[in-house]
């Protein structure tokens, strides 16, 4: 199986191979700064859902821009006024995956930037070149993992405020892929220096349990549902990438309840791209998981429940649900309103409506009635743009969002 080169792939590209891809590496800056993004003032639009009689109003306000990496979405605190942004990056796949073969122990800086209309402070700069950017996000900051110098990986939490990451987890061991649920719960993957396989690891309460590596295979990708009832992993074993759903308890079983298969010749990037870039999921009380479908490529959802899997239309990248029971896609072409997809079946191209031109990428929902998004650059290739959405159907008039306290 054949992937571009780290180098080659722009925002999207981490979870659609190649659907975005521009030559040449990213220019590495420090994060921050607002562009002409921010001059062009919020707009108003209505547009019609296909196949119904229905419209949807929205507002969109062109927040501000910042420079990244080229490669990882940021992470938006909860109340939608702050980002950590991988400001800079040297690491390669091999660095991302945490692979035994090697990878970079001076990865990346981390940076912390106000998401606020055309913000000018400068960034926070959080301390350490070693740093690449977690997977969550929280009231009280969002999670970095470090590859050492001796082959080692560790993972931290980073204040909003800035300051040096606070070690959750740290040793001689590898671990990676860390991301946080309710209360004080986290799940990571650790492995030996010497071992290629990961087990499954979980902290609630201050206990830790692990769940073994699946025989001749790893556990990749631990995510929290929604609605905090279970514990998912994908599985990569033979060239064989599934879905695994644990319920959370106290004593979490070895072995999951219910897997489906979501590829049959998969590799630690497919797995990868299937759901670590991914920034938004389902609503509070969602047991579901929300992932990008590799054998099908398109967004989609699967229910544990029932063992069966919903999926968007074709090209979807990811996805986030808002107003109306409605779900937000964003494809390499333009960023969509489409029904929710139904279990077991696969929603049509025609069924989408088209709200904005080209590739916006959901990284934060506040409630079902506000997105933030953001878009690369037209010009320059590290650098994003972010702007917010405001889906009203009835009125037209935006919700409030309340200012941050200082």
């Amino acid at each position: 199986m054949r992937h571009p080169p780290l180098d080659r792939l722009r925002l999207g590209t981490v979870v659609v191979l190649s659907a975005a891809a521009v030559a040449g590496c990213a220019p590495q800056h420090s994060s921050g700064g607002a562009s002409g993004l921010a001059d062009r003032g919020a707009e108003t639009a209505t547009k019609r859902l296909e196949g119904t009689d229905a419209h949807v109003r929205f507002r969109l306000e062109p927040l501000c821009s910042i420079d990244y990496d080229g490669f990882a979405l940021p992470l938006v605190s909860p109340d939608g006024h702050l980002a950590a942004v991988q400001a800079t990056s040297s690491a390669d796949w091999a660095t991302l995956l945490a692979s035994i073969d090697g990878g970079q122990p001076n990865a990346g800086t981390v940076s912390i930037v106000s998401l606020e209309v055309a913000a000018k402070s400068k960034p926070i700069e959080v301390a350490g070149t070693d740093l690449l950017l977690g997977r969550s996000a929280d009231d009280e900051g969002f999670l970095v993992e470090s590859p050492r110098v001796d082959g080692s990986r560790w993972i931290g939490r980073v204040a909003w405020s800035g300051g040096d990451p606070l070690w959750l987890v740290d040793g001689d061991d590898v671990n990676a892929f860390a991301t946080r649920g309710s209360g004080d719960a986290i799940a990571w993957c650790h492995r030996a220096r010497d071992k290629s396989r990961f087990a499954l690891r979980v902290r609630q309460g201050g206990v830790t349990q692990e769940i073994p590596a699946p025989e001749d295979g790893s556990w990749l990708a631990p995510t929290f549902s929604s609605d905090a009832k279970y514990l998912y992993a994908l599985r990569l074993r033979d060239g064989v990438l599934a879905a695994c759903a644990f319920p959370l308890s106290q004593a979490m079983s070895p072995r999951p309840t219910i897997s489906i298969d979501l590829s049959w010749r998969a590799d630690a990037r497919v797995a990868y791209q299937t759901l670590i870039p991914l920034r938004t999921s389902g609503s509070a009380g969602d047991a579901r998981l929300w992932f990008f479908h590799p054998r099908f490529g398109r967004a989609a959802v699967w229910n544990p429940l029932n063992n069966r899997v919903a999926l968007a239309s074709p090209g979807s990248a990811s996805s986030a649900i808002v107003s109306g029971g409605r779900l937000a896609t964003a494809s390499a072409e333009q960023f969509s309103i489409e029904p929710m997809p139904l279990e077991g079946s696969a929603t049509e191209a025609k069924r989408t409506s088209k709200l904005l031109e080209s590739l916006w990428i959901p990284i934060w929902g506040g409630g079902s009635s506000t997105l933030l998004v953001v878009h690369p650059h037209d010009t320059h290739a590290g650098r994003l743009d972010v702007a917010r959405i405001d889906f009203d159907s009835e009125t037209g008039e935006p919700p409030h969002r309340e200012p941050r306290k200082k």
